[in-house]
Parts: structure tokens; sequence; C-alpha cells
């Protein structure tokens, strides 16, 4: 049973946004081991939204769901020009630190993390729609 709340476009927002994702793990009886990696995605993607969206103020909506070993999560953010996180180049983490450029590892470490991670975007009505999962055996 999918479960979801809109959180406003806030950094103040990850304090709420973590009681749900837990409350969510407790009620649905998913498996509080892969929590800690749930949320560390969530935040990566949702500050995202937050930094790189500022032409809209709608609220994201968060969607968790308990799967067979583990759990589904929905971002969908409205309002917004597409991009594609599975299509964000990959950060060379073996370059000396001199070399490397600013940002891209969270998402490279959310592609490492999940089991797998989609994307859609919907140009008629300018939504983004994230999807991850993750289950123990991809632990």
């Amino acid at each position: 049973m999918t479960a979801s709340q809109s959180f406003p476009r806030s950094f103040d927002a990850l304090p709420a946004i973590f009681d749900f994702t837990s409350g969510e793990f407790a009620r649905q009886g998913i498996d509080p081991r892969l929590l800690a990696t749930i949320d560390l995605a969530v935040e990566e993607l949702f500050t995202n939204m937050v930094k790189y969206s500022t032409g809209t103020d709608a609220r994201v909506l968060i969607g968790l769901n308990g799967i067979a070993g583990g759990v589904e999560v929905t971002l969908t953010d409205y309002d917004v020009e597409p991009f594609d996180v599975t299509k964000a180049p990959d950060v060379d983490v073996n370059l000396p630190i001199e070399q490397r450029r600013p940002g891209g590892l969270g998402l490279h470490l959310i592609r490492r993390l999940m089991d797998s991670v989609e994307y859609e975007y919907s140009e008629a009505s300018r939504q983004s729609r994230i999807i991850l999962r993750k289950t123990l055996a991809g632990a």
C-alpha cells in the first residue's frame, strides 16, 4: 500500500520527510536496515529539487511503498524542467581531487546504492518523477 505526503520546497522540510519515511517503514513493516540508505537517497534528490528547480514553489510529493524484500520510493516534482537523473554523467571518482569538478557525487552514489532508479517526465504537465527501488537482496 503506497503512502504519500507532499512537502514544501524547502530544506526545512527534511525533518518532516525523515519522520514520514521512518513512520511508513514502521507502519508497513519494511526492514529498517534499508531506512538509512533510503533517507540518504531521498535527501539528495529532494535537496537537488529545492536547489535547482527555483522557478516553482510547488510542493514535492513523496510516495513510499513496501515491496517484496524492500521498498519503492517515488518523488514527484511539479512545474519543473526535465532533468533525467539516470542520464547525468558519471563522476570519475578515480581522478585526483584537484582535477574533479564540483557536483554529481550525490547522483553517482544514489545510482550505486539503489537496485533501480527510473525517471519519467511529462511535458504536458511539466511533471518529473523519480522512482527508486531498494531490497535487502540488492544491499
